[in-house]
């Protein structure tokens, strides 16, 4: 069983790219590819990993190779879908591998869009597990939408004592911000459906927030996840990563060329928020790399 992905492909943009319009993100990409290729290829058929229950939806995605971790497929297993989609949807579209609208011209992402995800921000989790064991994790869900995703980085990191499978990432907090104070709302009834102590704890919270401007009273964050697509890459976001940190975003117009991006904090010779803010933004401390290509709704700016 396959799903849909593009071909990974890594890349170290210029300051440049912060800063312009996308085309000139895919002119440096192209430039800068080893392959010479301005566009990743296809490796997999799209949208094959639909299930009619939680796990058999997971289990494909884990048989596609998307699913990876033992830490990520529990997680997932944890969390049904099905209560975070709309009423009419909980039948068999609660798991389809596809997106679908929850309202206020939002979505639910993809099954196999949040296992990439979650792959690429689980890095970041570990290490900073193996070198502050002490130390709580951070994880920042810019535009949570439904709630869905940010209650599965809760099951990754809640209490140890509640986990069904010992794992080594600390434990931590998980902040799901939003816009649309629907949104927000729809996320916290949601959670309590069936993973409701992760509120009763304090594991998980969700707030009302401009995600272009993050959240930077709890900053610096471990982990990332912007659920929608930015037009250029957000600095206030970068700048709210912890040294080592990842950010994985979205980045495009509106009904353009979109791309899914990892963005990996390697250095602290700018601001971290929340420890060090008087240096400013410093392009050096980001390596970026385009993971594959995707189609979000935009990421909603409060006026």
């Amino acid at each position: 069983m396959q799903c849909h992905h593009l071909q990974r492909n890594k890349v170290l943009l210029l300051f440049i790219l912060f800063s312009a319009a996308l085309p000139s993100i895919t002119s440096a990409y192209a430039n800068n590819n080893n392959n010479n290729e301005a566009k990743p290829k296809p490796l997999m058929r799209a949208w094959m990993c639909s299930g009619k229950t939680q796990r058999d939806m997971v289990d494909k995605l884990a048989q596609a190779g998307i699913v990876k971790s033992a830490i990520n497929k529990e997680a997932l297993l944890r969390v049904d879908r099905k209560n975070y989609v709309l009423q009419t949807q909980q039948g068999d579209s609660a798991h389809q591998d596809s997106p679908l609208p929850i309202g206020y011209g939002q979505t639910i992402s993809a099954p196999h869009m949040h296992a990439q995800v979650l792959e690429d921000l689980l890095p970041p989790l570990l290490a900073a597990s193996k070198d502050t064991p002490d130390k709580l994790l951070k994880i920042l869900d810019v535009g949570c939408g439904s709630g869905y995703l940010t209650a599965v980085f809760g099951r990754m990191v809640e209490s140890k004592e509640n986990r069904r499978e010992s794992t080594p990432l600390n434990e931590g907090k998980v902040f799901g911000i939003d816009v649309v104070p629907e949104l927000v709302h729809m996320s916290k009834t949601n959670v309590m459906k069936e993973d409701g102590d992760l509120l009763d704890s304090g594991t998980v919270e969700f707030m009302l927030r401009d995600g272009w401007k993050g959240y930077p009273e709890n900053a610096p964050f471990n982990a990332i996840h912007v659920g929608a697509a930015a037009a250029t890459f957000p600095k206030q976001l970068m700048m709210q990563l912890a040294p080592g940190g990842v950010m994985v975003v979205p980045v495009g117009p509106d009904g353009g060329i979109q791309y899914l991006y990892r963005v990996e904090r390697v250095g602290d010779g700018g601001a971290v928020v929340g420890v060090d803010e008087s240096k400013g933004f410093q392009e050096d401390d980001y390596e970026l790399y385009r993971v594959l290509g995707v189609r979000y709704v935009p990421l909603v700016q409060k006026d």
